[in-house]
């Protein structure tokens, strides 16, 4: 059974009722929760409160009124960066396993109207066992099996999971490992270009 530490679940929590699909003429949710552009943190990292960097997926033909920033992905999809409410990690490794169980522990695939989803939520058995972070590379070791109902779902859940290590972590080397095998080959799609996630255009 998954144990989702408290201070994540309190910023799962703020997200999710949120509805942070729900957007007023400045861009936010009506918490101040931002669905931004994927892009790297700009948190003081010395800062032990910072936002969960997660990621979630704006389908495509998905309409919003005042546009969705993002990354194109697979079945022409939008993955965005989501800041959560800050939490307290003493580590960067702490910071990646809260955003990382954020999004396996998430019951709800879809967020908000128009909505954003999270295609995280059918791989029950999936669970984060372990990650390292060495100086520029990130590693993220999971137990379970990831359920892929299409090749369209099987990109979703690709780039949530290395966007939002690589977003979390602000580097652009991500390995994500199940059961000892790289979840890209597990999924059977192309390496996923974090690099994009990085643009400062």
């Amino acid at each position: 059974m998954r144990r989702l530490p408290a201070l994540a679940a309190l910023a799962a929590s703020a997200l999710l009722l949120a509805g942070c699909g729900i957007f007023s003429g400045s861009g936010e949710t009506d918490d101040g929760v931002q669905p931004d552009q994927a892009e790297s943190p700009t948190q003081d990292p010395d800062d032990a409160f910072q936002s969960l960097q997660v990621n979630m997926v704006a389908q495509s033909g998905t309409h919003f009124p005042d546009g969705v920033d993002g990354v194109t992905i697979g079945c022409s999809d939008t993955l965005v960066t989501i800041g959560t409410v800050p939490i307290e990690a003493e580590t960067t490794e702490e910071h990646v396993s809260a955003a990382v169980e954020f999004l396996l522990d998430d019951s709800q695939y879809y967020h908000g109207d128009p909505a954003f989803t999270n295609s995280l939520t059918l791989s029950e058995t999936l669970e984060l066992s372990n990650v390292e972070l060495d100086r520029d590379a990130v590693q993220v070791e999971l137990t379970g099996e990831p359920i892929v109902q299409s090749e369209c779902e099987a990109y979703r859940i690709q780039a949530q999971l290395y966007g939002t290590v690589a977003s979390t972590a602000d580097v652009e080397e991500v390995s994500i490992s199940v059961e000892g095998t790289e979840l890209n080959d597990v999924l059977n799609v192309e390496p996923f270009d974090t690099s994009q996630l990085f643009n400062d255009e």
